[in-house]
Formats: C-alpha cells, sequence, structure tokens
C-alpha cells in the first residue's frame, strides 16, 4: 500500500507558520502600546508632581507661573498624544487579533480535512489488507484443493 501523502500539508505548515509570525507582529504591537502605556503614566506622574508643586507653593512669581502653565500645558498635550498612540495601537492588536483567529479557523478545517483523509486512507488500508488476506485463503484452498484430487 502506497504512504499516506496529505495533499494539503504544505497549505497546512503554510498557514502554521504565519499564524506564528501573525502573533510575533502581535507581541511587537502589544510591547509598543506597553511603552507608550509607561510614557503616558511618566507624564501623568509628572503633571501630578506639578500639580502639587503649585499646589504646596505659596509664592509663585508671574513669570514662574506662566512658564508653569506652559508645561502643564504641554504635559497634558503629551499625554493625549500618548492616548492617541495607545488607542492606535489597541487598533491595530485588535485587527491582528481578528486576523491571528481567522487564520485559526482555517488550519482547524484543513486540520479536520486531514483527519479525514486519514481515516480514509486508514480504512482503505484496511479493505486492501483484506482484499490481500482472501486472496491468500482463496489460493491456499485452491491448492489444497488439487493436492487432494492427486
Amino acid at each position: 500500500m502506497k504512504k499516506f501523502v496529505y495533499s494539503l500539508q504544505r497549505v497546512l505548515t503554510l498557514r502554521e507558520k504565519r499564524e506564528e509570525l501573525l502573533k510575533q507582529e502581535m507581541s511587537r504591537l502589544i510591547f509598543k502600546r506597553n511603552q507608550h502605556d509607561h510614557v503616558k503614566f511618566y507624564f501623568e506622574k509628572q503633571l501630578n508632581d506639578e500639580y502639587e508643586k503649585q499646589r504646596t507653593t505659596t509664592s509663585f512669581i508671574v513669570a514662574d507661573r506662566v512658564q508653569l502653565d506652559h508645561h502643564l500645558s504641554e504635559t497634558r498635550g503629551q499625554i493625549y498624544h500618548q492616548k492617541l498612540l495607545i488607542a492606535e495601537y489597541e487598533a491595530k492588536i485588535e485587527a491582528k487579533r481578528l486576523e491571528i483567529l481567522e487564520n485559526r479557523k482555517s488550519i482547524r478545517t484543513l486540520e479536520q480535512l486531514k483527519e479525514r483523509k486519514w481515516d480514509q486512507y486508514q480504512y482503505e488500508t484496511l479493505l486492501d489488507e483484506r482484499k490481500t488476506m482472501d486472496e491468500i485463503a482463496n489460493r491456499a484452498v485452491v491448492v489444497g484443493h488439487f493436492d487432494f484430487a492427486q
């Protein structure tokens, strides 16, 4: 009997490799999102420190006050920018996650087809073995029948 060969094995292998690549891309996106989250946290901490400094300091020169307000405004802008970047990465991560799920579905489908082909191969092998055994048994009966006739 011939050896089992799954005709879609190359496609299955390619899909599995694609899944690995997609997972790596998603990991990179998560890493970048986390970096921006840390930066946002840093700016938020800096903003809170500046507010605390402003609250505890009673004497301010107007120029210092203007400079502090400008710095607070810039910090709020940086926080907003980081939030936008994080939201952008969240959207990319979600898209990548959906792409991975879609790829996983196609892999599962190919694996199920492979299992069916394997079951069919085993069934055909069993039939072939039975046929061979029947032929051997029939030859033995025929040969044995002629031996008694002599």
